[in-house]
């Protein structure tokens, strides 16, 4: 199992609250070593006078060689990108994006190395916090989840052939949960030297796409890999999260855990971030 928890020192943050982070992943029993990696760090941008939290789920595809490799390298080369001094003239959105299309880049320059890695790819769901204002960036099937005044809203939208079958109107959401294509990805890092980066939120009133969202008071966040929503419904989610509202390490460890308890045999990861009210 691989089990990160970070508590943060966010004095400098403008939501004036210090968010509880917690990773938990357990790898599942279908392969033989765990192909989710996860993080979360603090990025100073002094340029702008504040810090950048971030928070990055990452799950190999497993019907490619070196899955662990490839999301092991997507997460820590995003926290490299990041750390490099930034262009001040950049927005914080393509400063985000740049990032995951740096890893993009050394997911493909580690398969040249290594020939036994070749065809290597994940998926990444990034979320970062630059005072009150939280981007997401992302490619493929994880996930970004938010808990607000007890509802929940997905704030991302899977890359896989039956979501772009929903969207077109040719199936149901509900077919699309048990439909084969639902695993069938059709964007995620490694597959080609040009990548398109999703970057927004779906806002949870209008269901736009927004740049942004603000983060308010009392808010959880959820970066998880698909293992964790194809053995949970939405409902179980919520209800974990509620239940573990002033507890991110507990409310991590109660979502992986379910999981597994119900069946799933892909690897489970679980990154939650709370605000206190």
């Amino acid at each position: 199992m691989n089990i990160f928890n970070n508590q943060t020192d966010v004095t400098a943050m403008q939501c004036h609250a210090v968010p509880q982070v917690a990773i938990t992943s357990q790898q599942g029993k279908r392969g033989d070593e765990n192909d989710d990696h996860a993080a979360w760090f603090a990025v100073e941008r002094s340029d702008r006078q504040f810090m950048v939290y971030v928070g990055v789920v990452a799950d190999g595809v497993t019907s490619t060689t070196g899955g662990a490799k490839a999301s092991a390298i997507a997460v820590s080369a995003i926290e490299a990108a990041l750390r490099e001094a930034p262009d001040p003239q950049e927005t914080l959105s393509e400063w985000f994006a740049g990032a995951v299309v740096h890893a993009n880049e050394e997911i493909l320059f580690e398969a040249r190395r290594h020939p036994e890695w070749q065809g290597m790819s994940s998926t990444v769901v990034m979320a970062a916090l630059a005072g009150t204002k939280l981007y997401v960036m992302y490619m493929g099937d994880s996930r970004a989840y938010l808990l607000r005044n007890g509802q929940m809203h997905q704030l991302t939208t899977d890359h896989t052939w039956a979501q772009a079958a929903v969207t077109a109107g040719a199936i149901t959401a509900s077919e699309a949960a048990t439909h084969p294509g639902r695993n069938q990805l059709q964007r995620y890092l490694g597959a080609q030297h040009t990548i398109n980066v999703a970057r927004g939120v779906l806002n949870p009133q209008s269901g736009q796409v927004d740049e942004y969202l603000t983060i308010e008071l009392g808010d959880q966040l959820l970066l998880c890999s698909d293992g964790v929503y194809h053995r949970l419904p939405n409902a179980s989610i919520r209800q974990m999260l509620l239940t573990h509202a002033d507890n991110a390490q507990a409310a991590a460890d109660a979502l992986v855990a379910a999981a597994i308890a119900n069946g799933e045999t892909d690897d489970v990861t679980a990154l939650v971030l709370t605000i206190p009210a």
